[in-house]
């Protein structure tokens, strides 16, 4: 499969996301170009604190980047991303429900 021919659904150009201000700043991710493409598994890994659920937020629209664009389909994510959806951890799952029946339920929800 060419996945130079695959339509893009997400892209991130140079996002950014600092939190703080003056010397009370800190940068939580810097300068990430990524694109997602149709038919993509993607997994995010790394140690706790390192982004992943900064650039989580920021890729469904949850939260803005500080720098860079986002966007959805070639177009500019400017809100939250009604196709989008994040199974969060332990916190918001139901313990009882396997990973298929947390996601199951959450699209349920939504109709």
């Amino acid at each position: 499969m060419n996945l130079n021919s695959q339509t893009s659904l997400v892209e991130l150009k140079h996002v950014q996301q600092v939190y703080g201000s003056g010397a009370r700043r800190f940068t939580a991710i810097q300068d990430i170009n990524l694109t997602i493409r149709e038919g993509e598994f993607v997994a995010l890994l790394g140690p706790s604190g390192c982004g992943k659920s900064t650039l989580l937020r920021i890729i469904t629209g949850l939260q803005s980047p500080t720098e860079g664009a986002v966007l959805y389909r070639g177009q500019p994510l400017k809100d939250v991303n009604p196709h989008a959806t994040i199974v969060f951890q332990t916190f918001a799952l139901f313990p009882w429900l396997t990973v298929y029946e947390n996601v199951d339920l959450a699209l349920k929800v939504r109709g």
